[in-house]
């Protein structure tokens, strides 16, 4: 039978099925019964669940069978249960953690700005694609990267995410690239740092029991330094393979490439100095603050209301609409 997807339940209807307690709280109604309050995840995301009683043991990252009816309150949909059990960990999770849609798609349009990079660089300059290769040669890497999530947050914070947002971040590099009367190598070097500025995201972020998190390396090091170091220990092979080969890397293109990566990152304190980085940064923060917004958006708990609660982040409520 297939998994009923908790978030595409409508009012009106009923529904069983095995899902991830993200949360789960005891407490009391008016009348001072207890009853559980949980919060269940699958692929599709997460619902608030409410069930007038309660079931021994069943706490954050296990898995409960329920059955559970939609009902409307106040104009909104409201998931109680009529019966929750315990279940064991199902033995594939494919149908709790969240995948990014169009991840197909997102894997041949990451292989065409790895071919329009090169197709950008002249033949006696592919500084930026030899880089770009040998950060994505390694089969592990390449395979953790494009299962990943790009963040714990409700955009990127899926199968994919990483993908999702490199992608998104060269696409809009290249396209602003030729407002600014940027050369080819130019745009060589911005779209060969969109490719690379995020890819620290690899070992910063992973699922842990359905849900996105951050690692440990990510919370002690942070998705800059760690790019960095990937970056950085790719390009020393790079060179020490064309000095084998008696060929000559740029430099200048090296340079202009790193400083790009780095002042994309606002937490590394350097400010853009070069076309390609303030295109590039401008981008990424453009991305950055959509995409933060729209995970406060996803989250907020005034979710029955036109406008959600405060963002102190950016100072402001967002409107959904009536």
């Amino acid at each position: 039978m297939a998994h009923e997807l908790i978030a595409h339940q409508d009012v009106g209807e009923n529904f069983s099925g095995v899902y991830y307690v993200e949360s789960a709280y005891i407490k009391k109604t008016v009348q001072n019964k207890d009853y559980m309050d949980m919060t269940l995840r699958d692929r599709s995301g997460s619902r608030p669940v409410k069930f007038w009683g309660t079931v021994k043991d069943v706490v954050k990252g296990c898995f409960v069978h329920v059955a559970a009816a939609v009902e409307d309150y106040q104009g909104n949909p409201s998931i109680i249960a009529r019966n929750v059990e315990l279940e064991d960990e199902p033995d594939d999770l494919s149908d709790y953690i969240p995948v990014y849609e169009g991840a197909a798609e997102l894997a041949d349009e990451f292989d065409a700005l790895r071919a329009k990079l090169v197709e950008l660089e002249d033949d006696d300059n592919d500084t930026c694609s030899m880089l770009v290769d040998e950060v994505y040669r390694s089969a592990p890497f390449f395979d953790k990267f494009v299962r990943c999530p790009g963040s714990d947050g409700s955009c990127y914070g899926k199968t994919g995410g990483l993908l999702a947002s490199v992608v998104r971040v060269g696409r809009h590099a290249l396209e602003a690239s030729s407002f600014y009367s940027a050369s080819d190598q130019e745009r060589a070097i911005i779209l060969g740092a969109a490719l690379l500025c995020r890819i620290g995201g690899a070992d910063a972020y992973d699922f842990e029991n359905c849900v996105p998190v951050v690692t440990k390396r990510g919370l002690l090091i942070g998705v800059p330094n760690l790019t960095m170091t990937r970056v950085s220990s790719a390009l020393r092979r790079v060179v020490a393979a064309a000095n084998k080969d008696d060929k000559v890397t740029d430099q200048d293109t090296i340079l202009r490439l790193l400083h790009a990566i780095v002042a994309a990152n606002e937490t590394c304190g350097v400010e853009p100095m070069t076309k390609e980085a303030m295109v590039l940064s401008g981008v990424v923060k453009m991305d950055g603050e959509v995409v933060d917004s729209l995970d406060f958006i996803a989250n907020d708990v005034n979710d029955s209301e036109e406008f959600t609660a405060f963002d102190p982040r950016t100072r402001r409520n967002y409107y959904r609409g009536s």
